[in-house]
């Protein structure tokens, strides 16, 4: 490797021999003479297991096995949580000198001395001598990376043409250059042209290029093919386990053995094509024809194209993994606010998603919804847009989940995947599943998505059922509600589907759908305001109003202010601090009106709703109803407070 990359002037025969004693272990001639006080002062910092960076001399970039071993014993951040990477680490270590060992002593080197060479040294002889003697390995071949500029591709993939495709790949052709010098000197296998054939594609070549960045590329391939031996190991190990679980078969697992290939590791359609409990959507006849990715503009997806991926789905997983009939499919949108808007046209720069429509579906004659959550510039077939299938598992007491897995990408110079697998899963399969070395992560059929938490259900909830309501449970709340129109009397089916897909995680939070609940800060206006809003929804003829007054000052007696409601005035506490808000007082004063004026409501004080930033929430009901969801449950409201 030294001979072959000093004939192609990579290395001059100083550097040939620095890296010759490197790989020999022995001491380089790199430091001879150096003050070693300053020398210990010189440091780069290097990346150790995808974890945290380590200071390091120049020149010192093998890791002793004692500091390995101890870092990966370190219990906190950054180098906890990094078992299976330390564990790479130290497979890396015992085949020293590796390819990527020496490549990486070649590159840290070439670094050092980009960063330096062109400074003003003087104020330091012992930077100075080091930056020249590692600039002395080096030869010709060396100056693009020591010369290095950015080059800069600005893609937009809506108007990208075949022809811009191809002048980036002519563009890019100096930067497989270095490629073509380590392949000849042998640090890559001369069969691999993985590297090439992916840089060949004008589509994949889209950002800012330098050649720095581009060596740093190739030296994580170059270490994923020194890792390679012990990832497949780990690969091969994890199917152990998965036969062990009966996701496959002995056969299965030997078929999907020999779908190894030369330096690559298997794919998600090379382990789940073969298996029972696993089916698959292809791109391009599955997602794509009835995909509708949003550019700021949302809730356009063809009601035709949601009912037929939710009919594909279900026929699939009916035809090889359980029986499942889906009728009845229809599709709701929101009206726009009474602005024209639609909520998420008011808040776009934020949340770069809506969720404007919804479905409603009979699957084997039990109706659930499911809100669309749309993302920009994402598919609307993900996940979460499927939670109806768990949520019939649980209804049938399966403790298997439903799972959207996508290929993981080792290299990212395999090809783009074109098929995700919806596949049904014990907790031990997924567990096993999720892994580095197979699936880096799968994601369950639940609400809940990166930036949005709206109803989800969390990972490590997704078999623990004592986290939310169950179907049964929400059923019997819905009914109690209604005889006591807490909730409105109509669709009973679609109104427990409603509350049973936002995963409620108690009643309190079933509560919220009701129309007379509300949220309010600790303030007398804002509750005012709520109880108003929530009277009105109650009884829409109502002609009473509550008017807050203005504060009351009494002499030297404590501020007081009020409302009116019915002509009639209140006189509560006042105060302009939240944290002096008496809530308790406050809302027997309001029942007290409500009651002096014959009214059968009364407003409740819902126990804590963290959701609530300085404030709590409230619902407006009658006292049978209050005393019905207290058999119910006991944590719906506060023990104490404003339940009487």
């Amino acid at each position: 490797m030294a001979r072959s990359l000093t004939d192609q002037q990579v290395l001059t025969a100083t550097g040939r021999d620095e890296l010759i004693r490197f790989a020999g272990g022995q001491p380089l001639k790199l430091y001879e003479g150096l003050d070693t006080v300053a020398l210990q002062g010189i440091t780069q910092s290097i990346f150790v297991a995808d974890a945290g960076l380590i200071d390091r001399i120049p020149g010192q970039t093998r890791i002793p096995p004692a500091l390995l071993d101890s870092l990966a014993h370190i219990d906190h951040y950054p180098w906890s949580g990094h078992t299976e990477q330390f564990a790479e680490e130290q497979f890396l270590q015992q085949q020293f000198p590796s390819r990527c060992d020496l490549y990486n002593f070649l590159l840290f080197a070439a670094d050092f001395y980009r960063f330096n060479y062109t400074n003003d040294l003087s104020y330091n002889n012992t930077l100075a001598t080091l930056v020249s003697r590692i600039g002395s390995w080096f030869g010709p071949a060396m100056t693009p990376l020591f010369k290095d500029t950015a080059v800069e591709f600005s893609v937009n993939d809506q108007t990208d043409t075949p022809e811009a495709q191809q002048e980036r790949v002519k563009t890019f052709a100096p930067y497989l250059n270095w490629v073509a010098i380590f392949q000849q000197a042998g640090f890559l296998p001369a069969s691999d042209h993985v590297i090439q054939q992916y840089y060949n594609n004008g589509k994949n070549i889209f950002a800012t290029t330098h050649h720095s960045s581009f060596l740093q590329e190739l030296g994580k391939y170059i270490t994923y093919l020194d890792k390679y031996p012990y990832l497949r190991e780990q690969q091969l190990h994890h199917l152990d386990s998965l036969q062990q679980t009966g996701f496959i078969d002995s056969t299965q697992k030997k078929q999907i053995i020999t779908r190894y290939k030369p330096f690559t590791l298997l794919s998600s359609d090379d382990i789940l094509s073969g298996c029972n409990n696993a089916v698959p959507l292809y791109t391009a006849t599955d997602i794509k024809p009835y995909d509708c990715i949003p550019q700021n503009e949302y809730g356009l997806i063809p009601p035709a194209s949601i009912q037929t991926v939710f009919k594909t789905v279900t026929d699939k997983i009916s035809r090889k993994i359980l029986p499942l009939t889906v009728t009845d499919i229809r599709i709701y949108k929101q009206k726009p606010g009474s602005n024209g808007l639609y909520p998420y046209q008011e808040q776009l720069a934020l949340s770069r998603s809506a969720k404007l429509l919804s479905a409603t579906l009979l699957l084997n004659n039990q109706l659930y919804k499911e809100t669309i959550d749309e993302k920009e510039f994402e598919s609307w077939i993900r996940p979460e847009n499927f939670q109806f299938l768990n949520h019939y598992l649980e209804d049938q007491h399966d403790n298997r989940r439903f799972y959207f897995i996508t290929p993981n990408r080792f290299t990212h110079y395999e090809p783009l995947p074109d098929t995700v697998f919806l596949a049904l899963l014990t907790e031990q399969q997924a567990t096993l599943l999720q892994s580095p070395y197979l699936f880096d992560r799968i994601k369950g059929c639940y609400n809940g998505s990166p930036g949005d938490y709206d109803y989800a259900v969390y990972p490590g909830d997704y078999f623990q059922l004592s986290s939310r309501l169950s179907k049964t449970q929400i059923d019997s709340f819905v009914a109690i509600c209604q005889q006591h129109q807490v909730l409105p009397a109509g669709n009973t089916a679609l109104l427990q589907a409603t509350i049973r897909e936002q995963n409620p995680a108690g009643y309190r939070a079933a509560l919220s759908c009701s129309p007379a609940c509300f949220d309010s800060q600790d303030n007398l206006y804002s509750l005012l305001t709520g109880t108003q809003r929530a009277l009105q929804q109650m009884l829409p003829h109502n002609k009473l109003f509550f008017t807050q007054l203005p504060e009351h000052r009494n002499g030297t007696q404590q501020p007081s202010s009020g409302f009116m409601f019915n002509k009639q005035i209140y006189r509560v506490p006042a105060s302009g601090e939240a944290t002096d808000f008496s809530n308790e007082i406050v809302v027997k004063t309001i029942n007290k009106a409500l009651s002096g004026h014959g009214l059968p409501y009364r407003l409740y004080q819902v126990s804590d709703n963290s959701e609530v930033f300085n404030g709590h929430s409230y619902v407006l009901m009658k006292p049978a109803a209050a005393q019905a969801l207290r058999s119910l449950s006991a944590e719906i409201f506060p023990v104490t407070g404003s339940s009487r």
